[in-house]
């Protein structure tokens, strides 16, 4: 089936477009938020051809589709609005549904997932440059490094900017608003005031903080924005909404975020950070093995979103374990699929377990994995359990942390450290699986509900799907 057919049958299966409040994608998921739930046909969509599962989490109908989610997603905004939605723009307001941590889990999710391709690639040249160093193929004084450097190092360094957008867009605010929002807080003249004991606003003193790379502070803010803008739309007159909007929204929130948002969102980031680090230093190991041994279960019901921004809290404070303690649990899942490719005598089994294995392994994306192969032979879930609780608790033992923000790949190793504890840690993970699933096998029948179809292009995570 080609993308556009798959996009059509799936927009039909999803209630068609009246039922579309809004799509996102990510590396591998389309991410709905359906008018009515009810309306969607999910187990014609489970068994459609190109279609790994459907999960309903966070709010959100999100159909998984695997790597070429992108030309999926693509032929679906051309369904939806003749190709004028951009990657996270919804096509009109949708009120979140669910309890308030459901809602808090779905502006988080949707605001993360824009930027993910960007924070990823970036995180792989800092692991390439962290190789070249190594390899003293590469002088880290030189304008070459400094150069690579910049373009590894800017999107971390403006995440509130980039942040800013893509959450007031999810919020159903001006993004460029928002973006100006967090431009605001690394605006030269306000990072000159860093350090400061005079710093006043009318006379309130003002904390100036470094927020280069911080969460919490936008997503705050940018909260506010969204109530305030929704306000003044209705008091302002139509003629001058356009400037009288945005400057009322600037004058109001910029100050407010850095008196009083910004402090507390960091605050609250270094505390969490703070006690996972406390965690990881006292009870590394428990705290690695659950980490690694309950991975699984999140990204599947697509919660490990949640856990982003904490992990990008911890880079800003030097350095994350979690990252390092969820890494085995993603290789256990390659270890199982390598095991199956090897013992399977179907061949189309054997087509989908071969490749899934090389690119996540090289890219990190293990959904296809988890959804074509595990939970379809659902005997080796005990064995990425196991596996990834084993792999999770050394790396907690060994205090690994992550140092720049990357999928969990081969490639991806140089940054993390120490890399060689981490090394042994994934490869324990990777190993353990491989062994338990070629010594217990798989599934001879697969379970009957699972989408048993080869999907398209079957070429599969910090932050898989």
């Amino acid at each position: 089936m080609s993308y556009s057919g798959l996009a059509k049958t799936i927009l039909q299966l999803v209630g068609g477009a009246e039922n579309v409040d809004a799509l996102v994608h990510c590396a591998t998921r389309l991410r709905f938020t359906l008018h009515d739930n009810g309306n969607a046909k999910k187990t014609e969509l489970q068994n459609l051809d190109g279609v790994l599962s459907v999960v309903e989490s966070g709010g959100q109908f999100q159909v998984i589709v695997g790597s070429h989610v992108s030309h999926v997603y693509k032929e679906l905004t051309t369904l939806l609005s003749g190709g004028t939605v951009s990657a996270s723009t919804e096509r009109r307001e949708s009120k979140p549904k669910g309890a308030i941590g459901a809602r808090i889990f779905e502006v988080v999710s949707g605001s993360f997932s824009p930027l993910i391709g960007a924070m990823a690639g970036a995180g792989m040249i800092k692991a390439l440059l962290a190789v070249l160093v190594m390899l003293k193929w590469i002088d880290p004084a030189s304008s070459t490094y400094l150069i690579l450097a910049a373009a590894a190092n800017s999107v971390f360094h403006f995440l509130p900017v980039l942040l800013g957008i893509s959450a007031a867009i999810k919020m159903g605010a001006n993004g460029y608003v928002g973006g100006a929002i967090g431009a605001a807080l690394m605006e030269p003249n306000f990072t000159g005031l860093i350090g400061s004991q005079t710093a006043t606003f009318f006379g309130i003193p003002v904390v100036a903080i470094n927020y280069a790379s911080t969460v919490f502070p936008v997503f705050i803010a940018v909260a506010i924005l969204a109530i305030l803008e929704k306000f003044l739309k209705r008091v302002c007159p139509h003629n001058i909404q356009m400037f009288m909007v945005p400057m009322l929204c600037l004058l109001a929130i910029v100050p407010m975020t850095v008196l009083a948002f910004g402090p507390f969102g960091v605050y609250l980031g270094d505390l969490i950070a703070a006690g996972i680090n406390w965690l990881s230093a006292h009870s590394g190991i428990l705290t690695g093995a659950v980490i690694g041994g309950s991975m699984m279960f999140l990204v599947v019901l697509g919660l490990h979103w949640g856990i982003v921004p904490i992990i990008i809290a911890n880079l800003g404070m030097g350095g994350d374990p979690i990252a390092a303690m969820w890494a085995p649990a993603t290789f256990a899942q390659m270890g199982v699929a390598l095991a199956i490719f090897l013992r399977t005598k179907d061949a189309n089994v054997k087509a989908l377990a071969g490749p899934a294995t090389v690119t996540g392994l090289l890219a990190g994306v293990t959904e296809p994995i988890i959804y074509g192969l595990i939970m379809r032979f659902r005997r080796t879930i005990p064995v990425v359990v196991i596996a990834g609780a084993v792999g999770g608790a050394l790396n907690g033992a060994f205090q690994a942390k992550l140092t720049a923000f990357a999928f969990h790949s081969v490639l991806s190793i140089p940054v993390f450290t120490p890399v060689l504890q981490y090394a042994i840690g994934i490869g324990t993970g990777f190993g353990l699986a491989l062994l338990l699933t070629l010594m217990i096998g798989f599934d001879k029948k697969p379970v009957k509900t699972e989408n048993k179809k080869r999907p398209m292009a079957t070429t599969a995570s910090l932050a898989t799907s």
